[in-house]
């Protein structure tokens, strides 16, 4: 009787080397052993469906299977991870494959007249898990620790639980196959021997070849604090992306930036009013000469290998003000403790360009160095409120004008919004608070700053719009912007509430029926 070997797995025991050697030596296989691999898209297909539940769709693709094996002169063999079910912790489901012995079942009965063998790799839990969380914590955003990861999952008795069905009804045909963890031990030869006999002398290159795709265990700790920041998902996503293809973009060429004057030279002009004085003072003293020491990097270092090094600080505030440098760097470790040396750096070098001192224009190439070399990182793990620092670094050192223009504006709008989130926080109202009204009920306190009724402006709409007109003008500092606007378009703000409270009040002005906030219906991307 023809038998079709499955190899099902699990996900991280080798499977990758075992398909990509399979694949690379089928005609050996075939000749020497009978054995005929199956490498064809349906298998995808078939573990697709299963995935979503799709029972129907699985077994008109595992008949088309099942024909193609009986094409087959001798014995076959299929291999994919997948026939368990998808990696834990890919979706909500907390229990590790839940659906391994239905989908065993299904494929049993797609081949009535073939005999069906299962084989499965059984690797000790804690390595597993282990391995598992390095894996999984390159897609979602769920987990920022193994800890985190083991609680989701319910693992008691892991392989017992998830094992107990197959081997009770598919016994002797469920094969469970030892992993080993030595650098010797190849899933390959344990599969192929355990499929030929162990008396047979397999000749196949590259069987003892190992495939790893899960992080390394540098990148694994900085994969973490991407999944714990603020960031959007398209910045978490990029930075994961940036991390694990190791790219190093060419050194930015310090001849084609010209860095503008600093601190400005503003001259106070005749026709400002008396009131200003005091704050015209303020201003124009923003930028007075310190002497400071010089504690940043070097300005053509290597600014990648800081990447995957964490900030190491004391969990108690610095001693000392942020007048003097030294200080000022204590405190950046604090602030900046447990994220990327990236962070650090950039935060140094905008405390650098807050001051007028004699390392301005190194401190600005670094900090145009960062925002181009090390931007998906930097926009994957910073705090918002760096952002912002950004935005003014930017507005006072941006190498062109469109750059100081974005700097600007992300600049103002960035610190009005705090400042009005901060007074609603003061008043004691939620911030996804729906507006109990749709028109103004209280008396202006600035006459001539005209309100409006709920639904019934563009004026958030067109504020969006132009912002992101402008950002596309310079890559670096509109990254920045693109970035601050997706945070605030999954937060709780002015921009959420007005468009939550709109449409809670059923309202629909024909005029302004397509004002949302974003150009877009907040249903559609909440």
């Amino acid at each position: 009787m023809k038998t079709v070997h499955f190899h099902i797995g699990p996900h991280k025991t080798g499977s990758t080397a075992i398909q990509n050697v399979i694949r690379d030596n089928s005609e050996i296989l075939e000749q020497k052993y009978n054995l005929f691999p199956m490498d064809d898209p349906v298998i995808g297909e078939i573990t697709k469906f299963l995935r979503k539940g799709d029972r129907i769709s699985a077994t008109g693709g595992l008949n088309q299977l099942a024909d193609l094996c009986r094409s087959r002169q001798g014995d076959c063999l299929v291999s994919s991870e997948d026939f368990c079910g998808e990696l834990p912790g890919r979706s909500r489901r907390r229990k590790p494959y839940p659906k391994l012995f239905e989908n065993l079942n299904t494929i049993s009965k797609a081949f009535p007249d073939i005999k069906c063998k299962f084989y499965f790799f059984v690797r000790t839990p804690a390595d597993w898990l282990r391995s598992s969380y390095a894996q999984i914590i390159k897609y979602p955003t769920r987990f920022s620790s193994m800890e985190e990861y083991v609680e989701f999952l319910h693992t008691a008795d892991l392989w017992d639980e998830t094992l107990r069905k197959p081997r009770e009804k598919l016994n002797p045909d469920f094969i469970e196959i030892r992993y080993e963890e030595n650098a010797d031990y190849s899933s390959v030869n344990a599969l192929l021997r355990t499929i030929l006999g162990y008396e047979k002398n397999l000749e196949i290159p590259n069987a003892n070849r190992r495939h790893n795709r899960s992080p390394s265990a540098e990148i694994v700790p900085i994969l973490e604090v991407i999944n714990r920041s603020g960031a959007s998902s398209d910045a978490q996503q990029l930075a994961k992306r940036w991390l694990q293809t190791c790219e190093v973009v060419p050194l930015t060429d310090a001849s084609e930036l010209k860095f503008p004057q600093w601190p400005v030279k503003a001259k106070k002009p005749g026709w400002l009013s008396p009131k200003f004085d005091e704050l015209w003072e303020r201003a124009s003293t923003r930028g007075d000469y310190q002497e400071q020491p010089n504690i940043l990097p070097d300005p053509f270092c290597d600014l990648s290998k800081f990447r995957t090094q964490l900030v190491d600080a004391p969990e108690e505030f610095p001693k000392g003000g942020r007048a003097d440098m030294k200080n000022q760097e204590r405190i950046l470790r604090y602030r900046f403790r447990g994220l990327p040396e990236t962070c650090y750096f950039l935060g140094l070098t905008i405390s650098y360009l807050r001051r007028d001192t004699a390392y301005t224009e190194h401190a600005a190439y670094l900090f145009q160095r960062l925002w181009n070399e090390e931007y998906a990182l930097l926009l994957g793990s910073l705090p918002t409120r760096w952002l912002i620092s950004t935005f003014q670094t930017f507005l006072d050192h941006g190498v062109n004008e469109n750059q100081r223009r974005i700097g600007a504006a992300g600049y103002f709008l960035s610190n009005i919004l705090k400042a009005y989130e901060a007074e609603r926080a003061l008043d004691g109202l939620q911030p996804d608070r729906i507006y109990p009204s749709v028109t103004p009920t209280t008396k202006s306190g600035y006459v001539g700053m005209d309100r409006f009724k709920l639904g019934g402006t563009d004026l958030l709409l067109n504020t969006n719009a132009l912002l992101l007109e402008l950002a596309s003008q310079d890559d670096r500092a509109g990254r920045v912007v693109q970035e601050f606007m997706l945070r605030t378009m999954a937060a709780n703000s002015v921009f959420s509430r007005m468009d939550q409270s709109r449409i809670k009040h059923s309202i629909d002005n024909p005029q302004f029926s397509n004002c949302w906030s974003f150009f877009k219906d907040p249903r559609q991307y909440s």
